[in-house]
């Protein structure tokens, strides 16, 4: 099977009703469906008994190397030997693309994966231009960090180079001319846009047009059953012009893997604890009511919540097969078994109802739904 392909055998009946009946997304995947044995005999409703062995193209995966925080990384992903371990686990794991920054672990992320001589030839690998701060995304700071991250990571061109977060001090116009100088001289492969609002990116994508610059074809934006104000606000948009969305923080940094009394009071180096961000933006009285009745249900249908979350925006969030999904880890074993779980077939329909349920009631109490920086 191909590198985004996942294979499941269920009963033929089980087929529409099981995953195009529960899915929501706006797109299709690529569906290869043959039945093994051949159909045989039907019953009354005329459905054979026949068991299907279904492949799936369907959302990539991306291993995301930011650790536990932005500034500090994670101890088990600093260092050469810890790194390596840690790639040897995502090539095994069949996923081959790196998401990094060069802000990550004061810079040390790019400079680890510049020391390993196999990373380049066995990943693709993304970094991204530091943003938000007034400047940080001036004509002169994107062209000299680019030719920083190249030398950390040892590189000729980046297979993909993202602006990290909106500089609203510097005008945008300034800032593609940098990237598409880059692009140009052959310094970058792909371009890449993260935490802009979707009217930041139509104002991108119309001055790209207008001076003939490289368009982005990547957004990177915060996605999870709890953070979905991209499915009306930027998806469209994304569709439009054919941008794929690569979600990062898909267990909500954390609140969809750890048990309540962890969310309360987070353990010390865990995300949580490290980013205070995702503490403000998802622990709340209302959300620990809503993670309690999710467990209740993963519990009675032998799922852990991670990796019902995980099923859900692989099969029933808005992504389809030309996007993908940055699943962090501090370990290797971590991270095989979150693509373990995201290689986990549609969820019962049971599961996706009480999904949007949740979701439903979290954006109806107001609660933050930020994709991208505010603006």
């Amino acid at each position: 099977m191909g590198r985004n392909q996942f294979e499941y055998q269920i009963p033929l009946f089980d087929v529409v009703e099981r995953y195009y009946g529960a899915r929501k997304t706006s797109a299709t995947p690529q569906v290869e469906l043959h039945c093994t044995p051949p159909p045989q005999a039907a019953d009354s409703s005329g459905i054979p008994h026949t068991a299907a062995r279904i492949v799936f193209t369907m959302v990539k995966l991306i291993a995301g190397l930011m650790g536990s925080s932005v500034a500090s990384g994670s101890a088990r992903l600093s260092g050469v030997e810890q790194l390596h371990s840690f790639l040897k686990a995502i090539k095994e794991s069949n996923v081959h693309d790196l998401d990094t920054a060069r802000v990550y672990n004061s810079g040390r992320s790019e400079e680890d994966l510049g020391k390993i001589p196999e990373a380049k030839d066995e990943f693709s690998i993304a970094t991204k231009a530091p943003g938000f701060s007034p400047g940080s995304l001036a004509f002169d700071n994107i062209i000299n960090n680019c030719a920083a991250s190249l030398a950390a990571l040892k590189q000729e061109r980046l297979d993909l180079y993202y602006l990290h977060g909106p500089d609203r001090s510097t005008p945008l116009v300034e800032s593609l001319r940098a990237i598409n100088q880059l692009f140009q001289e052959g310094k970058l492969a792909a371009f890449g846009i993260s935490n802009y609002h979707a009217t930041e990116v139509e104002e991108i994508l119309r001055l790209c047009a207008k001076h003939g610059f490289v368009r982005p074809s990547i957004y990177q934006g915060g996605y999870n059953p709890l953070l979905r104000a991209a499915d009306k606000e930027l998806f469209p948009l994304l569709r439009r012009y054919n941008i794929s969305f690569y979600a990062y923080s898909p267990l909500a940094g954390g609140f969809f893997s750890r048990p309540i009394a962890e969310l309360r009071n987070p353990p010390s180096g865990s995300r949580m604890e490290q980013m205070h961000v995702f503490s403000i933006m998802y622990v709340n009285d209302l959300s620990l009511a809503m993670h309690e009745q999710l467990s209740q249900a993963c519990k009675k249908e032998g799922l852990a919540l991670k990796e019902a979350t995980l099923r859900w925006m692989m099969h029933h969030s808005m992504l389809g097969a030309d996007d993908g999904i940055i699943i962090g880890a501090s370990t290797p074993e971590q991270l095989r078994e979150n693509v373990r779980a995201c290689g986990g077939g549609p969820l019962p329909s049971s599961m996706v109802e009480l999904f949007e349920d949740i979701w439903r009631r979290f954006h109806g109490a107001g609660y933050s739904q930020h994709y991208s920086i505010p603006l």
